[in-house]
């Protein structure tokens, strides 16, 4: 049990606002201003025209939010960034603040894992944990994502920093 409680302080060191989501979340009475059901993110680097944008990224998402399912898409410098300019797409329509809200600082890093029981199937990946720094202009606030893949993790830690801003505004 300490050791699992080591591990999540580890995942989360720095990213206390992913933390208390995750207790304000199992409140009875919580009710998730949205929720992101799908992404799709197409990328391609070109290495061999110089002169060419070196990455050319779309990202459709499919969110839920009040009661509605909507899909946009939208393209960005990179698959984190087409994901996050979709998904605002559709959550700043319908709340205006998260137009404040900056990603400032994102660190990725693999973190250490039991080695995999046959390399054949898992491969040599290993946990990933996002850490992103957001501001709106007054406050700063950290999250973070944790998956096996680092779109995932990425993606996980956008909505907890969208999501801490809304936080305690119960519009559904």
């Amino acid at each position: 049990m300490a050791r699992d409680l080591k591990e999540a302080f580890f995942r989360l060191d720095g990213a206390w606002a992913s933390f208390e989501l995750g207790s304000i979340r199992r409140r009875d009475d919580y009710l998730k201003p949205f929720r992101v059901l799908r992404c799709k993110i197409d990328d391609q680097v070109d290495f061999q025209n110089p002169e060419a944008p070196r990455s050319t990224t779309e990202a459709s998402v499919l969110i839920e939010i009040f009661g509605e399912q909507e899909l946009v898409a939208a393209t960005g410098r990179g698959p984190v960034h087409a994901v996050d300019n979709a998904m605002r797409k559709i959550l700043e329509k319908h709340f205006p603040q998260l137009a404040e809200v900056r990603l400032e600082e994102f660190d990725v890093r693999l973190l250490p894992h039991e080695p995999p029981q046959d390399d054949d199937e898992n491969g040599a990946g290993a946990l990933v944990r996002v850490l992103g720094i957001f501001s709106d202009g007054e406050d700063r606030w950290g999250t973070v994502g944790v998956a096996d893949d680092i779109l995932q993790a990425s993606v996980e830690c956008i909505i907890d920093g969208l999501e801490w801003k809304l936080r305690g505004e119960q519009k559904h």
